[in-house]
């Protein structure tokens, strides 16, 4: 959008803008008479509506990174919210420079309207044909202004848009990041609250099933007590591993919290997520874990896992509790299992 109303501010700052700005050019009769001179204002309009496309525009990119930058001071890895931070100061300044721009094309077009102004009431007085001849240089030597007032528009106004483009593309790629775990690389609560809003509407639009899987990894605490949080941080990068090589293409991964995961199913039924749950379970309690450093055997590790569809009128967190119901189940009932509903 804000790219569109450059382009359009560019297209018309392009052309000798005399003639769109008045109805009819100052002519010398044979006389030495002037036909008439009048300001359009249609033209005046079109400028009018290019600035507010511009300003809407401009709207719509600080609501849209607005967000991001009131999350950047969140943001727990190092270096992104200082980097997010950055980017938004930029952003800001070059889009100051861009109402400046347009401030200061504005007050240009005042400047012209008056000049004409002025030179239609005095040429209406005017008798010689020499005094005509004067006035007329005076408003080509104004219209020569405005031309160069254009292309230097025309040029900054090209230099602004690819700064905000490269700005722009800086603010997505930041954000990337700040939906990210920096220790696992997999989505963090942010994004799970993004992804799990996204696919409860798609499934309430589309009467597609879907599925939330809860998950966490058992004696966790034993471990770090045991062995130290260094390890415990490879283990939980081993399961999210783990995680990410079972699922499918288009099911999101989310570090909930913790040792704890949730795995969010579009087009998936409890059936299919039981089994993508079971899969990964085999696969993390076939892990043989030692300390590299030390040669301890850690012995084997394991998983829980709560299973609940998507129902008809449920919101995010009931479809949250439901699945941390049966995660809780499956601890209770032993840990290292599945639990959905529907099982005795």
């Amino acid at each position: 959008m804000l790219g569109a109303a450059i382009v359009a501010l560019l297209a018309i700052s392009d052309f000798d803008l005399t003639p769109i700005r008045t109805l009819r050019s100052v002519h010398v009769g044979g006389g030495g008479t002037i036909i008439s001179t009048q300001y359009n204002p249609f033209a005046i309009l079109a400028i009018a509506l290019v600035g507010l496309a511009i300003v809407g525009a401009f709207a719509w990119l600080i609501a849209r990174f607005a967000p991001l930058l009131a999350s950047a001071s969140f943001a727990s890895i190092g270096g992104t919210s200082s980097a997010v931070a950055r980017a938004g100061q930029r952003i800001e300044r070059e889009l100051s420079k861009v109402l400046e721009l347009i401030r200061g094309h504005i007050s240009s077009n005042e400047s012209y309207a008056k000049s004409l102004a002025n030179a239609q009431s005095r040429l209406s007085e005017l008798s010689e044909g020499e005094q005509v001849r004067v006035i007329v240089s005076l408003l080509v030597a104004e219209n020569e202004r405005m031309r160069r007032d254009s292309s230097e528009l025309k040029v900054k106004l090209e230099e602004s848009q690819r700064q905000i483009e490269t700005l722009r593309s800086n603010l997505i790629e930041a954000e990337e990041v700040v939906l990210r775990d920096p220790l696992t690389g997999v989505g963090n609560r942010r994004c799970f609250d993004i992804e799990i809003e996204k696919a409860i509407a798609d499934s309430r639009d589309s009467g597609a099933p879907l599925s939330l899987v809860m998950c966490d990894i058992d004696h966790f605490k034993r471990v770090n007590d045991d062995f130290g949080h260094q390890v415990g941080d490879e283990i939980i990068k081993m399961f999210s591993r783990v995680i990410e090589a079972s699922v499918r293409d288009g099911d999101t991964v989310i570090r909930y919290g913790g040792e704890e995961f949730a795995i969010i199913l579009p087009k998936a039924g409890q059936d299919v997520a039981k089994s993508i749950a079971e899969r990964i379970r085999r696969q993390f309690e076939s892990k043989k874990l030692t300390v590299r450093e030390t040669n301890q055997k850690i012995g084997q590790m394991t998983a829980s896992f709560g299973v609940a569809e998507y129902r008809s009128g449920d919101d995010t967190e009931l479809l949250v509790q439901r699945a941390d119901t049966k995660l809780y189940d499956a601890k209770s009932g032993g840990r290292n299992q599945v639990s959905t509903y529907g099982d005795n």
